[in-house]
């Protein structure tokens, strides 16, 4: 049974979106990378997807702890990629993974644009007994650090290609609130942090999650 489907055949949770981030091969310098939505038993509404953005981004950031001098070398670069995107901004038609300064070191491939590879999934999920959202997410191995980093930018951008004006504005909010979160010193690194920061951040940004 594959990711997705132990998820749905679990009893008390509910899967709100999902998709599968596809690492490729690099080639030519670049390391190509694919967003593709998985398809679920309830309409996903663009909202959703925001809230997809943001609790991959907390989850990626919570496995670099700050007291792990070499994971947070990682988390460090990851926050500079994210501190890019939030001061340019997020607006319909940003190119995000220059804003981030990747330009030179990844790509995006279109929606209709296959890519052999390595597939991380993730999917933001209720829980019975939760009051708030949350992330599944499967790396495999063979992902490292620094792909799983620029796949965080792969996500965002692909879903500002995908999403409306309005909740393209509520991600660039919850964004903002997360980076204002962790430089005035949040603790992340754990998977209740990235919880927290995540829901956190969409509600003050606005966002209503059912």
């Amino acid at each position: 049974m594959d990711f997705l489907s132990k998820l749905k055949s679990s009893e008390g949770v509910a899967l709100l979106s999902a998709a599968t981030v596809t690492v490729g091969e690099e080639a030519d310098g670049k390391r190509p990378f694919a967003f593709r939505k998985m398809e679920l038993d309830r309409m996903v509404r663009g909202t959703d997807h925001v809230l997809f953005g943001v609790h991959y981004y907390t989850h990626v950031l919570a496995r670099y702890p700050r007291y792990d001098s070499d994971l947070d070398k990682h988390g460090m670069l990851l926050r500079q990629y994210v501190h890019g995107i939030v001061e340019q901004g997020i607006w319909p038609g940003s190119d995000l993974i220059r804003y981030a300064g990747l330009s030179d070191r990844m790509l995006l491939l279109g929606p209709d644009q296959e890519l052999e590879g390595r597939g991380i999934r993730a999917v933001v999920i209720r829980t019975l007994m939760a009051e708030d959202l949350d992330m599944a997410l499967e790396v495999p191995e063979g992902v490292d650090p620094p792909e799983l980093n620029l796949s965080v930018v792969a996500v965002l951008q692909a879903l500002t290609n995908m999403i409306g004006e309005s909740e393209i504005e509520l991600l660039d909010k919850s964004m903002r609130y997360i980076h204002m979160y962790v430089g005035e010193g949040a603790d992340y690194a754990s998977l209740a942090a990235a919880q927290n920061l995540a829901n956190r951040a969409f509600r003050e940004a606005g966002g209503e999650a059912i």
